[in-house]
C-alpha cells in the first residue's frame, strides 16, 4: 500500500510540474488572437475591403468561383493547382510556375484544404491564415515558426472528384 501511495504522489507532483506556468505547456489561443490581428492589420493597410471573413479565423477573397461542378468535396480528391505562398510581409515561400502541381487534397494543410472547398475547377482565390491552418509552431525553410500565411490558388482541375 505504501509503495502505491508514493507511486501516486510521484504522479500528481509531475502532473501539477507539467502544468506549471513556468513549465514548457503551450496555450496557442494568445498566438492565434496575435495572428488574426495582424491579418486584419495587413487587410487594412493594403485597403483590403472585400475580403470575407470565417468565424474560425481564415480570411477569404475568390475572384473566379469556377464552373460551379467540378469541386473538392473529399480530402481523397486528387486536384491540379497552380499557387503561390507568401507570408505577410510578401517574401514568397512557394510556388508554382506555369505547370500545375499534381497532389491530394487532404495532403496538404489546413489553411489550402480549406481554399480548395471554396471554389470549383477554373476558380481562383486568395486565403490568409493563421499559422493554427499551417505550420504552427514549426519553422520550415522559408517560414518561421507562427508564421501566418497568404494563398494564391488556382484549381486547375478535379482529377478525381
Amino acid at each position: 500500500m505504501r509503495n502505491f501511495l508514493l507511486l501516486g504522489a510521484v504522479l500528481m507532483m509531475g502532473l501539477f510540474a507539467a502544468c506549471s506556468k513556468d513549465g514548457d505547456v503551450y496555450d496557442p489561443v494568445p498566438q492565434f488572437n496575435k495572428e488574426i490581428d495582424s491579418i486584419k492589420a495587413y487587410l487594412k493597410a493594403n485597403n483590403l475591403t472585400a475580403v470575407q471573413d470565417t468565424v474560425s479565423g481564415i480570411f477569404y477573397s475568390i475572384s473566379a468561383p469556377g464552373n460551379g461542378k467540378d469541386s473538392v468535396k473529399r480530402t481523397d480528391t486528387k486536384v491540379k493547382t497552380l499557387y503561390k505562398g507568401q507570408l505577410l510581409n510578401g517574401v514568397v515561400f512557394d510556388s508554382t510556375s506555369t505547370t500545375p502541381a499534381e497532389f491530394t487534397a487532404g495532403n496538404v494543410i489546413v489553411g489550402f484544404q480549406f481554399a480548395l472547398t471554396k471554389i470549383t475547377k477554373g476558380g481562383k482565390i486568395r486565403v490568409y491564415f493563421p499559422s493554427y491552418y499551417g505550420y504552427g509552431t514549426q519553422a520550415k525553410e522559408k517560414i518561421p515558426a507562427n508564421s501566418s500565411l497568404i494563398f494564391d490558388v488556382e484549381l486547375v482541375d478535379v482529377v478525381n472528384p
